[in-house]
């Protein structure tokens, strides 16, 4: 009797800082549309120095996924949108997808996420195969085994899905997205999968610098926003619960919620994309997210959160924000002081 005491106090002391582990760690997103990109082993020991435990890719990447077996990174990998036709069309297109990109590298690799398709709902021509894409993967993972281990979901940027965005207890999806967000959240519902979503302060409030402070967007406000029985002290949670009251309102109060996306860019024609406003807003994010305080709807509970990006790419137009997102030069020396502990 005290051998098995001994052995399941043993066990939950292991599976409390596996939780605990898998809380106190923060994200990153690596877009790889850059010229001079370290090699994806550089990528690896970066994160491991910097704390940096979650790790996001746009497609299937072979070489990254090899980099990165036994790293202890957990791994969310991403389906380009222009292929989802065909996924969606072909259970065997499907399936060969995983044999490339899950199967030679699961578990060696912690591949937690595939994530079909990004921000769909931005182009318009591909929403009609998100779901059976979904479904075609999800049915591929089956096949291999790899249902339970694997969770099947796709991203979307909070500001072209949502109707009404204030208050955050009103949020509602858009009229034209309400049916296949249903079926997104009925099939995220039926797999255990979490919600993905982009979030950036930073769009809302140079769409509405009118009336939101820039401070509320860098967590730096002192006056919060009171939404009924809740109190709203930054941008960012009051986005995250509108998306789940907007998820509410379809009827999936408990769908988790993964933010696959969020950053301030650190230069480009806006005047308040700065170094010092980047720093500020990626600082105190990581600081939030660790926190493990959660939202005013979800208090308590990690949000799991994922920065972009990691590096700066100059692909993108080099005058415009989309170049300077990123927390490392492509030398990777820092645009700016992060700290990614706890």
């Amino acid at each position: 009797m005290a051998a098995m005491k001994i052995m399941l106090i043993g066990c939950i002391v292991i599976f409390c800082s596996s939780i605990l582990a898998d809380a106190d760690r923060i994200g990153v997103n690596n877009g790889m549309v850059g010229n001079n990109l370290p090699h994806a082993d550089e990528v690896v020991t970066l994160l491991k120095n910097n704390n940096i435990g979650k790790y996001r890719i746009f497609q299937g990447s072979p070489g990254v996924l090899k980099a990165f077996e036994n790293s202890g990174i957990d791994v969310i990998v991403g389906i380009e949108t222009n292929i989802l036709q065909k996924i969606s069309s072909s259970q065997a297109e499907a399936n060969s997808w995983i044999n490339e990109n899950i199967r030679p590298f699961y578990p060696a690799t912690n591949i937690k996420y595939i994530a079909v398709g990004n921000e769909v709902f931005k182009s318009k021509e591909n929403i009609p195969y998100l779901v059976p894409a979904m479904k075609n993967i999800q049915a591929a993972l089956k096949i291999a085994n790899l249902q339970n281990n694997i969770k099947v979901s796709t991203t979307h940027a909070s500001e072209s899905v949502i109707g009404n965005s204030f208050p955050p207890s009103k949020g509602v999806f858009t009229d034209d997205v309400k049916s296949t967000m249903t079926s997104v959240l009925q099939f995220l519902s039926d797999n255990g999968a979490p919600f993905m979503a982009n979030v950036y302060p930073f769009f809302s409030y140079v769409n509405n610098w009118k009336n939101i402070k820039l401070e509320y967007a860098l967590f730096k406000s002192t006056s919060p926003v009171v939404d009924g029985n809740h109190s709203y002290a930054n941008l960012f949670d009051a986005i995250v619960d509108t998306i789940i009251s907007a998820m509410e309102d379809l009827g999936y109060p408990n769908v988790p919620l993964i933010v696959t996306e969020s950053g301030w860019p650190s230069a480009g024609k806006i005047n308040v994309a700065t170094i010092q406003n980047a720093q500020t807003y990626n600082n105190n994010l990581i600081r939030h997210v660790l926190s493990n305080a959660g939202t005013p709807k979800r208090p308590g509970r990690s949000i799991e959160t994922y920065i972009f990006a990691l590096f700066n790419e100059d692909k993108p137009n080099p005058d415009e924000t989309e170049s300077h997102y990123g927390l490392f030069y492509p030398s990777k020396t820092p645009v700016y002081t992060v700290n990614f502990s706890p």
